[in-house]
């Protein structure tokens, strides 16, 4: 997002209108703004009405020019508050306040309301369809957000918001169990659906790349695994294509996590390894390409490459995401057999992670690991 469509002109002219803030949540300074306005996801655009230091408007996930637009008018609207605008916007504005607030039920509810109220030819119902899917995804309605994505999707298809439709549909079903009773048909439903939103070229990279994601998962899902490596081989060229097409540093390395997990679900966690290598010699300040290829050789089972990597990347890596690479390290530790230098990550990752403030640390995942080694 940040390489890709947070410089276009048409979001620079709104600097006069709202004040641009970037936080990295990872870092410790930044613990007081989290407390006060908690992420669950990446990434995250929150509008802040100034006068109440309230969220009127969150958005989770990548969005383009366009939609960032629409997004900010609603977060203006939702800031000044009802007034007497039609029965559609007001409720909207109430959902996006209640959906800032991260209460997702109520929310839905008022989207819901707000769908009602415009009517089908209403301007701003896709956006209000995804932010509705969203709310329902966090609420964990899985199904009535599944139901609404097979619903809604087919009327959005070439259109800006249909992957990001299908993409919420899809990981409200594929995150019920197998068992529900539900699943395998909206799965089928979904199916065609995703494979359409694979071709969507207004969708945005991150939109496209997270739909392959979902696929593979859908396969894996259907336990037809020669399919979903097949789906992620796909997906891995369509990253390398985008990556041979973008013109700077940033917009090249900004699908590596991306592609790094395409590589492993095809099963040749190598064919990263050059890119991942071009984005460590290019950006040596960042932690996240020795990172990834610690991951990457782990798996490859050059052990020594890993742990170097690991080296790298934590001299440069900071908060929870160090916590991460020490977990990794850990693992590779215990493929060299070497139990000691396991534990002693785990503790490393364990004093960090108690030293970070509440919002930052997750000491639940560290603990089976400390328990398990001893």
């Amino acid at each position: 997002m940040r390489a890709n469509v947070l410089t276009a002109s048409a979001l620079t002219k709104q600097a006069g209108r709202f004040v641009w803030l970037s936080i990295d949540t990872e870092k410790p300074k930044n613990a007081a703004f989290l407390q006060k306005f908690p992420v669950s996801a990446w990434p995250s655009f929150l509008v802040i009405d100034p006068a109440s230091e309230q969220v009127v408007l969150r958005w989770y996930g990548a969005a383009n020019a366009s939609q960032l637009l629409k997004l900010m008018d609603d977060g203006e609207r939702a800031a000044r508050g009802p007034g007497v605008a039609p029965a559609a916007e007001t409720a909207l504005a109430r959902a996006d306040r209640l959906n800032g607030e991260r209460k997702w039920s109520e929310a839905a509810v008022q989207y819901r309301q707000a769908l009602e109220a415009g009517g089908p030819a209403w301007e701003g119902r896709p956006r209000v369809v995804g932010s509705l899917l969203t709310a329902l995804q966090f609420a964990r309605q899985r199904q009535e957000c599944a139901n609404i994505a097979i619903a809604e999707a087919p009327k959005l298809a070439g259109g800006p918001w249909f992957a990001k439709v299908v993409n919420t549909g899809l990981i409200c079903t594929l995150g019920a169990t197998a068992d529900t009773p539900w699943r395998a048909a909206a799965l089928a439903s979904l199916k065609p659906l995703g494979e359409e939103a694979l071709r969507a070229t207004s969708a945005l990279v991150d939109e496209r790349s997270e739909i392959y994601d979902a696929m593979v998962s859908l396969a894996e899902a259907e336990k037809d695994l020669p399919r979903a490596k097949q789906v992620a081989k796909d997906w891995f060229d369509f990253l390398e294509g985008e990556r041979k097409r973008a013109t700077t540093v940033e917009a090249r390395a900004a699908s590596d996590g991306h592609r790094v997990s395409a590589a492993l679900k095809m099963g040749d966690p190598a064919r990263a390894v050059p890119a991942l290598k071009a984005s460590e010699a290019a950006l040596p300040g960042d932690y996240n390409p020795p990172a990834r290829l610690a991951v990457l050789y782990r798996e490859i089972g050059r052990l020594d490459e890993a742990l170097a990597a690991s080296d790298r990347a934590i001299a440069k890596a900071y908060g929870p995401r160090k916590i991460g690479i020490l977990t990794n390290r850990a693992q590779i530790f215990e493929l060299r057999k070497d139990r000691a230098g396991a534990r002693g990550a785990i503790e490393q990752a364990i004093t960090l992670a108690e030293s970070l403030p509440d919002q930052q640390a997750n000491l639940d995942r560290l603990r089976p690991w400390l328990a398990r080694l001893r």
